[in-house]
């Protein structure tokens, strides 16, 4: 499916000898980046609207992204000044990279963190005994001056915001984050090669940006070329029209509306977990890329989880929460997952030796002139971002080789996301397994020290982010500058300055928007609520460590997990094998690594429709007919941003602070 031919007008200017990462496509990449961040965190915090960076692919950058590619039509039209097709695909980079960081991306749980522990600690949660001793006074603002309470609370009359009690933990936050993007850079640059070019993934969730951004303006028209075509308009009057219509019950409560936006657990038996009912249109705009055979397997394996894990609950044996995967399902999941990541490694095993022969010898065979930096700066950037990692979570209180355990794990956990999400392209998928989880079964509670109980909770910002931090986005970059045909070492320079402005500006804005409204009525889970809750657990366990026995490790209190380990690692190993070794074979293992968790959950229904409204388009119509139906499903997702992008301003100009939320999953 993945070789259908593009169906949208060619760009007609050659592209070869223009340099994609020129000054104007640099500055309209940050201006992008700007614009989506200042988006995210205002609808997000001020507005209450629709989830702007929660997906794999953050609407803020969709909306600010579009909306560039029609102005700059116009303005192509008008002035004649053409933006080639390589300069915005520089632009698209950029504005991926810029938008893993607000919001959900890092600088909502970022702020939120550094925040919790002294404004949520009361003499019920003796957080003061339990936590505040193992935390490093250079972690997080003190809250003497009650710069942490202004935070939540507003600042009082005439007080200016206490910068100063914020610049040293940013500081050093900043120097992690920032290594922590080196070291996933240089991740992302070393497998770059791998997966879009020897092993051709899809990418399907990049499909059709890179569709839109190899149409720009060409100046003969004041709309880009991507829209020239019929059935382009159809499916964005479609998507358009229902969300354009459903704003109308804004102004009018008893107005009709699409039922498109809510959804509702429904139960087949109490003993099994349910089954969501949600149809979501963003999540199968992007499924239309993905192939048959992910789908497939994305929406059974749920349906497997269903059953098993009914089965198992009523055995006795813990294993859904009634909605997700718990217990001995979680553990079986866990197991495919590590099966699947050993996979990546073990297909990429000849070119990761080549990446590395090329770091000790640049005379080696593979050609790294392509890449946005050589295979020597990335192995040299790679080692040492993990070296200052390193270093970085022994001080703030980690084990040193707890923390050196860690660190491969991390790497392990974020490269099996990026590489589900470069299959599947589905806009909703959270990590299966997180790194600390792979490690922390083999050490009993007196091998986790207090202090690194809770150096592990702010460690998790940056080891265990649920979308697998910034590799995802990275390699999605990686996909997009194929189109970048020359200059590409470059586009590092681009996105590294998309990063720091977009780093930056998150956590400035964020922390002035905390002072000037009260970061409390923001009323938003990564800043109020998630911080409260994890650090809750976190003294709980510090609590048992410090006044109970000692327990053992997991695998030996809990044989039946391993059990179902090996049983989740021996189920993918032969799935992994039946599709390497039969052409028919019609399941992809990727189903089963994530089978139960949160997001796989939640959208499963919504796979299983897409998954068959594709099946009857291509057995009824053909590959030919998919083929030609591209520029609809592209319209589809144009009509559906421009949609939430007319939502979203009418809440700004008509209903501030009571958002309508029509982006969700």
């Amino acid at each position: 499916m993945s070789t259908q031919p593009n169906t949208f007008p060619a760009p007609q200017t050659d592209d070869s000898e223009v340099s994609g990462v020129s000054l104007r496509a640099l500055l309209l990449g940050l201006l992008l980046v700007v614009v989506l961040d200042s988006l995210a965190i205002y609808v997000r915090y001020i507005y209450h609207g629709s989830l702007m960076t929660y997906s794999h692919i953050p609407m803020a950058m969709l909306i600010g992204f579009t909306l560039m590619l029609f102005l700059g039509a116009l303005i192509s039209r008008a002035t004649g000044v053409v933006l080639h097709a390589s300069e915005w695909h520089t632009i698209l980079c950029m504005g991926i990279v810029g938008a893993a960081i607000p919001c959900f991306g890092l600088s909502g749980y970022l702020i939120g963190y550094m925040a919790t522990p002294y404004y949520f600690a009361t003499e019920t949660n003796a957080w003061d005994r339990y936590l505040h001793p193992y935390i490093s006074s250079w972690l997080i603002p003190n809250n003497d001056a009650k710069a942490v309470t202004w935070f939540f609370e507003g600042l009082p009359g005439g007080a200016d915001v206490p910068w100063d009690a914020w610049f040293l933990p940013l500081l050093w936050w900043t120097s992690v984050v920032t290594a922590a993007f080196v070291v996933l850079g240089c991740v992302a640059v070393i497998f770059r090669k791998q997966w879009v070019q020897n092993e051709r993934l899809v990418f399907p969730a990049m499909a059709p940006l890179i569709d839109m951004a190899s149409g720009p303006g060409d100046g003969k028209s004041r709309l880009p070329e991507f829209t020239r075509n019929p059935l382009f308009w159809i499916g964005f009057w479609i998507a358009f029209v229902m969300i354009a219509w459903n704003c109308l019950n804004y102004f009018l409560p008893g107005f009709p509306r699409f039922p498109i936006y809510s959804g509702r657990w429904y139960w087949i038996d109490r003993q099994f977990p349910p089954i969501r009912g949600f149809l979501g249109l963003f999540t199968i705009f992007f499924s239309y890329f993905a192939s048959l055979d992910v789908l497939l397997s994305i929406w059974l394996f749920d349906l497997l989880f269903i059953i098993e894990g009914g089965a198992l609950n009523q055995m006795g044996l813990t294993a859904i929460s009634p909605y997700y995967y718990r217990g001995v399902y979680y553990w079986q999941t866990k197991g495919a997952f590590v099966v699947l990541v050993a996979s990546i490694f073990w297909v990429a095993r000849r070119h990761l030796l080549e990446v590395f022969r090329k770091a000790i010898n640049p005379g080696a065979s593979i050609d790294d002139s392509n890449e946005p930096i050589s295979y020597r700066t990335a192995v040299i950037g790679l080692l040492l971002g993990l070296f200052y990692m390193w270093i970085w979570l022994v001080r703030i209180g980690f084990d040193a080789v707890q923390a050196a355990g860690l660190l491969p794990a991390v790497i392990f956990t974020y490269v099996g996301m990026a590489k589900i999400i470069a299959d599947t392209g589905m806009p909703y998928t959270n990590v299966p397994a997180g790194p600390w989880g792979l490690v922390a079964p083999f050490l009993g509670s007196h091998d986790v020290t207090p202090s690194t109980r809770v150096a592990m909770r702010f460690s998790n910002l940056i080891n265990s982010h649920f979308k697998g931090l910034f590799l995802p986005a990275l390699s999605h970059a990686g996909r997009v500058a194929e189109g970048i045909k020359n200059n590409r070492r470059k586009l590092m320079v681009a996105i590294v300055l998309a990063f720091i402005v977009s780093l930056m500006l998150s956590n400035l804005l964020t922390l002035y928007l905390g002072y000037r409204d009260g970061a409390y009525n923001f009323n938003s889970w990564e800043i109020v609520r998630a911080g409260e809750r994890h650090f809750g657990g976190t003294a709980t366990s510090v609590k048992n460590v410090l006044i109970k026995a000692p327990t053992k490790p997991v695998y030996v209190d809990h044989l039946d997990y391993l059990g179902f380990f090996g049983i989740g690692g021996g189920v993918m190993a032969l799935l992994i094998y039946l599709r390497y070794r039969f052409v028919w074979w019609p399941l992809h293992p990727v189903g089963l690594a994530i089978s139960g968790s949160y997001l796989a959950r939640r959208t499963s229904f919504t796979i299983f429709a897409a998954w068959l409204i594709k099946l009857v388009m291509v057995k009824v119509g053909g590959p030919a007919i998919y083929g030609k139906s591209r520029p609809f499903f592209v319209g589809l997702l144009v009509g559906y941003i421009m949609g939430v992008a007319l939502s979203t301003f009418i809440d700004i100009g008509w209903f501030p602070e009571r958002g309508h939320v029509v982006h969700r999953f």
